[in-house]
């Protein structure tokens, strides 16, 4: 905007060195170049087009910079009328998001950080509580245990809680089980969908049996699969009306694995 000017000259090779101009990495040039200046901070060899001068390329809005090879960077960015609808852009979402908040362009931007910050705090408040109350679920859920072999099953088709919140729940009941070994089963609509989680108590484990060979019959009556090592393994399908079917599968093949020694 300070409008410098810029000169354009040929001269030898050797004597624009001798002048300071800079070429580009990797760049041929021959005994006779170009040399642009752009007032007293810029001299380059360069056989490509140029402003008449500095101004005409008006405002600069740098965009971005990116790696383009070794030791070498490239800049993007907007010039002249494109800037000013960059600009003009930028402020009309500024007022957008002002509008939203019901306060001054100059003002948004402290009245989003409070508004988000109640947000985060609101936010963890719901987790709490929603913790609170799968540990309350889980609590009903222990009165369901039922007997089996050396140990005990719960099976249950939930409803109420999200797939994510399915397998919390269930490793909630085995952290507040009492009696080991324990097998729960859960099972799950979600979104015309079935889901399926198993978990077993950590003395099942020792003794060779996955969660996952409790629900592997299961998961292919609700028509899928599933997977899962150790005290834990998940399983959905795109049946939701075999579910009942599946978990009484899934009660049997745990009995099964109850009864063994």
């Amino acid at each position: 905007m300070d409008d410098p000017e810029v000169r354009i000259w040929q001269a030898s090779r050797a004597d624009a060195e001798a002048a300071g101009a800079t070429a580009l990495f990797g760049e041929k040039y021959g005994e006779q170049v170009r040399i642009v200046d752009i007032g007293d901070f810029s001299r380059e060899l360069c056989g490509g087009t140029h402003v008449g001068h500095g101004s005409n390329a008006g405002p600069i809005r740098v965009l971005g910079e990116s790696s383009i090879g070794s030791n070498l960077r490239r800049i993007e960015a907007l010039t002249g009328h494109d800037v000013l609808r960059h600009y003009d852009n930028e402020r009309r979402l500024l007022e957008e998001v002002s509008e939203l908040r019901g306060t001054r362009p100059a003002d948004a931007p402290e009245a989003l950080r409070k508004r988000l910050s109640h947000l985060v705090t609101a936010q963890q408040e719901l987790d709490r509580l929603r913790a609170h109350k799968l540990r309350e679920h889980a609590q009903r859920l222990l009165t369901l245990a039922c007997p089996s072999g050396r140990g005990h099953i719960i099976t249950k088709h939930v409803t109420g809680i999200s797939p994510a919140e399915l397998r919390q729940l269930a490793l909630e009941v085995i952290d507040q089980t009492s009696t080991d070994p324990t097998i729960v089963i859960l099972g799950l609509e979600h979104d015309g969908k079935a889901m399926l989680v198993a978990a077993i108590t950590p003395s099942l484990t020792t003794d060779g049996i996955q969660a996952a060979q409790i629900i592997t019959r299961a998961a292919k009556a609700v028509g899928g699969g599933g997977g899962g090592t150790g005290a834990v393994a998940s399983a959905g399908g795109r049946h939701p009306q075999a579910l009942g079917q599946a978990l009484q599968l899934a009660a049997e093949d745990a009995s099964n694995a109850l009864g063994s020694k």
